[in-house]
């Protein structure tokens, strides 16, 4: 869709005129808001969904910098409110319901099928299995395939798509919510290879296999070296120049609309492998231990990469012609930081301006923009070379005559000689800086994919049939560097002594300039499951077109990296105790992640060292369970996260959710606790959480947890499955929408947001059990600021429409609060557009109303007929979802008594809603409302005066083995007031009293 030059003219301004924000948190005269930043800032996704289609909004700060803010010194004049241009209107927004993209074949390009035969029998040699009739002719369709191979002309097939969930799906990890990538969607599919940060991924190897020749997004392998840098396809420009500028004469900034929308540049759409020089490295790292870390044989994905040739970019600003006997470098360069500094890199401008090299700078994967962790928004692409010289988040380019000096140039995707052992020693660095050990040509490289890791194979079923005489069909994959051809693919099952020749399969179109190969092919090879039985290993090997194969065994190097030594998958006889028969079960070199289920083992030599206990490791006290349990009271509350032990006393008195909220987990020995904490907590609360750290569990304890971690890993795998179809989830963050907003006050809005939409098309749904609430997350800086919010619509599943109403109060900012800067969430959602999106995961909470005076209470079922409702502020709604809930069943005979207790007339939320409840449920619904700070203008004529026990005792139930109270609201309240009298009333925490 092509949006107005209004529109975006506007909203580059506005995004043009933020200001400093380091400069204004260092400044003592004003302070910064949350409101301040949001509204400085363009959701350009709201405006372009098109070409901001995989992005969430985020923001450049953290919540730690506007609560750190040195207050008493500032003034109240708002730190930037005079200097943004005006908003957008809402009507400039534009959703991505409303875009009609054109029509378009899948980016799941289809594979060239082998043509058939219609010529009758050939003759000719036959191979070393002897004169079979089928195999030849299958051969000869294979080598005759070759002329039937068609060019690619690099048409593009139409204009970007929306995201859809065959390339990757909206949703965002629980993984990366604390960290600078809390913004990006990333599939569950991919396998983290370092941890949850920076993000290094590869699929399945089967899986990946499965999806075809064209690798889904979601499936792609990712190599990151930091976070993911911040852009805007509208505001992003790529820096082109030379060094020396004589070299270049037409050296400019070049926008993304001038390179990809403007018609200036040949727009080409090319299938391409890319595939990190690390690939397989866990294998070299069983031989010994290497300076990298593991990657099995997935780290390599093919896409349909769009963009333009980098040699058109080149001659459109002015390059001069290269002397004969010169060699020039084009460098490429990253907006991603990583530790040693920008990521850079180089090659040989020679390669660059051949045009059958094919360089390109691409801003569009398998039809839709890059997405962020693929370079968003454009990178260099550069056919038959290792990942490793293609750079993403391209940020500047020049043309210089020496070759990079970058860090990740001269120490990373280098080979060196394997008597090399040292990274740090002089040979090492001599080695490093030589051009000579740079990688450049992608590796001849091919992988066995089926038989798939730890795979059985029946030799006989349950009823006697047997499978010895079956074909089984061995499948992988092959590529080579350069745009070399695989003429030949071949597999041995009697330790290489003989070898099978293997049928090819092609993309669509796989040529360029007739004779270039930029993609894999997928290979199969039929053999009779018999010779499974007696074979020591399946091999693979590939022929170039060069005639250059894979070398029998890996020759190990210091970085680990192009290892494509023959691969072997080795067969073992065994039993399947589904039907106690004979099978076969396949072992790979290796598995997976930490899985050391493969048939290589590691070195014992780097077994010991990993196993020497580290002299710098800090010495924490150790605590058992029994310990712990006994500190589970106001006063000395001690609470267990990630086995480390916490002594969270001193958080009670100023705890945002209340003292009860923490007390309920004191001294408990569950894993729930953490999952609970990690699912509403964000790096602020890591920061005051680590400030009470005392010790760690004991061996004997952590083996307790371990039992724990599984039955909550059950409980949790249940209700995913109790989920499916809905959009809450908990494992993941779900995007929505806001599509209204109702203001209720100076201060108070309802903001409804619209769910995505379930496969079929009908609306989602919520689903959110009664008494439960979700996390509401945004994206800045360090990570997802997380807040708990419960919807006041839909409560009941007819109220589902495919939308939720959040009530939100706006704490504004203001100097003579406690916190000058305001609620940090409020404040953010009050900045929410029309058309722009936050994130929920959930159900969360340990409260469910079940019905008819039924609760289930940290997984305990309990029954109340009578219940008292403590509320203050926002606290009123989840005691408005419970109070809907019970008296929009007849049949429930529940008994409520709510006292709401707030300041003023406006803090008071939800009043009339609960007022017609009351008046049509006067025998079960009883509400006591007071205000302790009227101010004039409210007109009130309640109760005036603060909560004491006297009020309580006048309004509430008494205590009986039928009733409870529950309680939300300011920690003051709850903390220093209710919860002192009820105890004095009877009540007990966790027995009568209890928290949401």
């Amino acid at each position: 869709m092509s949006l107005g030059p209004a529109v975006l003219d506007a909203a580059r301004t506005r995004e043009a005129s933020k200001p400093d924000f380091e400069a204004l948190l260092a400044d003592k005269t004003k302070v910064l808001s949350m409101r301040d930043v949001k509204d400085a800032h363009v959701d350009w996704k709201a405006i372009d969904p098109v070409h901001n289609t995989y992005a969430r909004f985020n923001l450049p700060i953290s919540e730690a910098q506007i609560k750190n803010q040195l207050f008493p010194c500032k003034h109240v004049q708002s730190a930037i409110s005079q200097t943004l241009s005006p908003e957008l209107e809402p009507e400039l927004l534009v959703s991505p319901t409303n875009l009609t993209a054109s029509p378009s074949e899948s980016s799941s390009t289809p594979a060239t099928s082998v043509p058939s035969d219609d010529e009758g029998e050939a003759s000719g040699q036959g191979e070393s299995e002897g004169p079979d009739d089928k195999f030849l002719r299958r051969v000869l369709e294979d080598l005759d395939m070759i002329r039937t191979l068609k060019n690619n002309d690099g048409k593009v097939a139409g204009p970007f798509m929306l995201p859809g969930h065959d390339q990757l799906e909206s949703v965002l990890s629980l993984e990366d919510q604390n960290t600078p990538d809390s913004w990006i969607p990333r599939s569950a599919e991919l396998r983290r290879n370092t941890g949850k940060h920076p993000f290094n991924a590869e699929p399945d190897l089967a899986n990946l296999h499965r999806a075809g020749m064209i690798t889904p997004t979601k499936l792609h392998y990712v190599r990151n070296h930091a976070a993911v840098p911040r852009l805007a396809w509208q505001t992003h420009k790529l820096r082109l120049f030379a060094d020396p500028p004589e070299l270049l004469s037409n050296a400019q900034d070049w926008s993304m609309p001038e390179l990809a929308e403007e018609g200036k540049f040949e727009i080409v759409e090319m299938p391409v492998t890319l595939a990190c020089d690390g690939n397989r490295r866990k294998e070299v790292n069983m031989v010994k231990r290497s300076a990298g870390f593991n990657w099995t044989a997935s780290g390599l994905s093919t896409a349909v990469w769009r963009g333009i040739f980098v040699r058109d970019l080149l001659k459109a600003s002015g390059l001069a012609d290269m002397p004969e006997g010169e060699q020039w470098h084009l460098h490429y360069e990253g907006a991603d930081i990583p530790s040693e500094g920008l990521y850079g890199t180089s090659v040989p401008l020679s390669y660059v301006l051949d045009p059958k090299n094919d360089v390109m700078l691409a801003f569009g994967q398998n039809g839709r923009v890059l997405q962020p962790d693929h370079g968003f928004p454009i990178r260099s692409i550069l056919p038959g070379l290792v990942g490793g010289r293609m750079v993403k988040w391209l940020s500047k380019m020049w043309v210089s005559k020496k070759p990079s000096n970058n860090f990740y140039h001269i120490y990373d995707n280098r080979v060196l000689p394997s008597f090399v052992t040292e990274k740090s020693s002089a040979l090492a660095k001599a080695f490093f800086r030589h051009e000579n050990t740079s990688c450049n040509e992608a590796a001849l490289q091919s992988v066995i994919c089926k038989p798939d890791h730890l795979e059985l194979l029946r030799l006989k079923d349950s009823d006697g049939t047997e499978h010895l005489d079956d074909m089984y069909s061995v499948e992988g994959w092959a590529v080579s560097g350069a745009g070399q051809a695989i003429q030949r693919m071949e597999l041995s099952v009697n330790g290489c002594k003989t070898w099978k020749y293997c049928s090819r399969k092609f993309v669509d179109k796989p040529l360029r300039h007739n004779e270039k190969h930029w993609a894999w092919i997928f290979w199969s090879c039929e053999v009779p499951v018999r010779e499974f039985i007696t074979a020591p290993e399946i091999v693979c090997r590939a022929w170039d077109s060069k005639k250059n194969t894979q070398p029998n065994e890996i020759t190990w190097n210091i970085t680990g990296m192009m290892n494509n030594a023959l691969y072997r998958v080795r067969p073992e006889m065994t039993v399947d105790v589904a039907t106690g028969t004979e099978a076969i079960l396949f072992r790979h070199p290796v598995g997976p992640l930490a899985d050391e289920t493969g048939w290589m083992q590691p070195n014992p030599a780097d077994v010991v060292e990993e196993a020497a206990p580290s002299v710098s490791n800090v010495k924490h006290k150790e605590f058992s369970l029994e310990e712990i349990a006994k500190h589970d009271k106001m006063d000395d509350c001690w609470m267990i996260l990630d086995n480390k032990v916490y002594d969270v006393t001193s958080t009670l008195t100023w705890h945002p959710g209340g003292a009860e909220s923490i007390l309920m987990y004191g001294g408990k020995a569950t894993v729930d606790v953490t999952t609970e904490y990690f699912a509403i907590h964000d790096q602020y609360a890591h920061d005051k959480r680590d400030e009470c750290l005392i010790g760690v569990l004991s061996e004997e304890a952590k083996k307790t947890m371990q039992l724990d971690a599984l039955r909550a890993a059950s409980d949790l795998q249940a209700l995913k499955e109790s989920r499916v179809g809905m959009a809450l989830q908990p494992d993941v963050f779900t995007q929505a929408k806001l599509v209204r907003r109702k203001e209720v006050s100076h201060d108070t809005r309802v903001l409804t947001f619209e769910l995505p939409k379930k496969a079929n098309g009908e609306p989602g749904t919520l689903d959110l059990p009664i008494c439960r609430h979700f996390s509401v997350a945004v994206h800045l800086r360090n990570g997802a600021l997380l807040r708990s919010y419960t919807p006041t619509r839909p409560v009941l599943p007819q109220d589902e429409d495919g939308t939720f109403d959040l009530l939100v109060k706006v704490y504004y900012p203001e100097m003579a609060q406690l916190t000058p800067a305001g609620g940090t969430i409020s404040n953010y959602l009050d900045c929410v557009k029309i058309g722009e999106e936050i994130d929920i995961k959930g159900p969360s909470g340990h409260i469910t109303y079940l019905g008819r005076g039924t609760f289930e209470i940290l997984g305990r079922k309990r029954q109340f007929s009578q219940v008292n409702l403590v509320s203050g502020g926002s606290g009123i709604t989840p005691h408005y979802q419970l109070i809907h809930a019970i008296l929009s069943d007849p049949s429930d005979k529940t008994r409520i008594s709510l006292v709401n207790a707030n300041r003023s007339a406006d803090d008071i939320l939800l009043h009339d809603e609960l007022n017609a409840l009351a008046a049509a449920h006067p025998e079960r619904f009883k509400m006591w409302s007071t205000l302790s700070q009227p101010l004039p203008q409210d007109n009130w004529t309640g109760p005036v005066g603060r909560v004491d026990e006297t009020k309580l005792r006048e309004h509430f139930f008494p205590i009986a083995n039928e009733t409870a109270t529950f309680l939300c609201g300011p920690p003051g309240l709850l903390d220093l007031v209710a919860t002192p009298a009820l105890k004095s009333m009877g009540f007990e925490t966790g027995k009568s009293i209890f928290a949401f």
